[in-house]
């Protein structure tokens, strides 16, 4: 069963695509008496979901962040370092304003076109809380373009259909049923063209990036999650196709659009296992961003791999506890040969009151490695670890959160 994280993950993905997928499908068939308040209605009652899983979403991760228990991490004034200095906390804040400002637009008789713009930035913002929000330089910057306009497909598409099948159940009763499903039903179809061509060309400069090899299909957690995501696409845009060239043809006759709304109803289950199955991918590290330690690691040590086109980073506090440690750093190349330094310090901030700064000098071991001794941490928390990198007269830093825990009776 996914870890309640996925499941979250999942739920405020499928509101926020319902969200402007209704929003952009009030625009789509214009105003009808009757459907657009209704249209209001369900993007308002998935907007206060998605604000709902937004802080439930927040709340797991910071859980996870402090190393704490949800309910501890709730009454812990680590919370605020976590919004102020972590991305994710910073675009979680700006996201949760979006869905008020969403829900304001709706509620205006003219603010359709607001709404479609506020709930297109909340889904797009989702992009930066994930892996392409970690890249960096020219391959991050088109990795993070492509996740956006994903999820703007998506939405558009996938988020539509619930709209989609309540306009072709309420136009049955409309003075001429199958005039109003056919418009409808062609306009909705060239959209979902357009959104088909940019999930299919974001969804392979997104594989290309998150996938070391094709291999890692089948070979990795992630890449068998991603084949089971891609064989419900591929039933989507089988019922999509079916809809299209039998059934659209066909309208208005009232069988046509009957079975039109059953396999919509068929299309919108599909989405949402696919929604499932994304919220599965957020938890899981792509083959591409898997970093093995170069060397054991003890389970008690605090450890972080920081990535840059430049340098990479991996930093071991052993043990990870507040009181007297060990720092280890081991510096190499995008392609993972050594990288040579002059000189190497580690800084560690708090991100809470009540502790002091530290920086260190490293000294180097015949091996490459940089290590402090006696590197004294007064209180566990989340800090903030820097290592500058001095290189021929060029200093590079490196940052990254980093986890010291309290340490237990058993360890003293």
């Amino acid at each position: 069963m996914p870890e309640p994280l996925a499941i979250v993950r999942a739920v405020h993905f499928a509101a926020c695509l319902a969200a402007l997928g209704t929003a952009a499908f009030m625009l789509l068939v214009g105003r009808l008496d009757g459907l657009d308040r209704q249209f209001r209605r369900f993007a308002a009652a998935a907007l206060a979901v998605a604000l709902l899983s937004g802080v439930l979403w927040f709340a797991l991760v910071a859980a996870r962040i402090l190393a704490l228990p949800v309910s501890e991490a709730l009454g812990d004034g680590g919370l605020i370092s976590v919004v102020t200095d972590t991305r994710f906390g910073r675009i979680a804040i700006i996201r949760l304003a979006l869905v008020v400002l969403a829900a304001a637009a709706l509620a205006l008789p003219r603010g359709r076109w607001p709404a479609v713009g506020a709930t297109t930035a909340l889904t797009g913002a989702i992009a930066w809380t994930g892996h392409a929000g970690a890249g960096t330089g020219l391959l991050g910057a088109v990795h993070l373009i492509s996740d956006v306009a994903h999820l703007i497909a998506a939405s558009l598409w996938l988020g539509g259909l619930p709209a989609f099948a309540s306009l072709l159940v309420w136009s049955r009763g409309a003075p001429a049923p199958g005039d109003l499903a056919a418009r409808v039903t062609r306009r909705f179809s060239l959209l979902a063209i357009g959104c088909v061509l940019a999930l299919l060309t974001s969804g392979i400069i997104n594989s290309a990036v998150l996938l070391g090899w094709p291999t890692d299909l089948l070979a990795s957690a992630y890449g068998r999650v991603l084949v089971l995501k891609l064989a419900l696409f591929a039933a989507m845009l089988g019922l999509a196709a079916f809809n299209r060239y039998r059934l659209t043809s066909r309208l208005p006759g009232r069988g046509a659009l009957d079975a039109l709304a059953g396999t919509t109803l068929v299309e919108t289950v599909l989405g949402l296992g696919i929604l499932v199955l994304v919220g599965i991918l957020g938890t899981l590290a792509p083959a591409s961003h898997l970093h093995k330690p170069t060397a054991a690691i003890n389970p008690d040590a605090a450890f972080v791999h920081i990535h840059t086109e430049v340098v990479m980073a991996d930093l071991t506090i052993d043990p990870g506890y507040a009181g007297t440690s060990a720092a280890i750093i081991r510096l190499w190349h995008e392609d993972y040969a050594p990288f040579a330094a002059d000189r190497v310090q580690l800084a560690l901030d708090p991100t809470f009151s009540g502790a002091a700064g530290i920086r260190h000098d490293a000294r180097q071991l015949p091996d490459g490695t940089w290590v402090i001794e006696n590197l004294r941490i007064q209180s566990p928390g989340v800090w903030t670890a820097r290592v500058i990198i001095e290189r021929k007269g060029t200093a590079t830093v490196l940052d990254a959160p980093i986890v010291i825990t309290q340490c237990s009776n058993e360890c003293r």
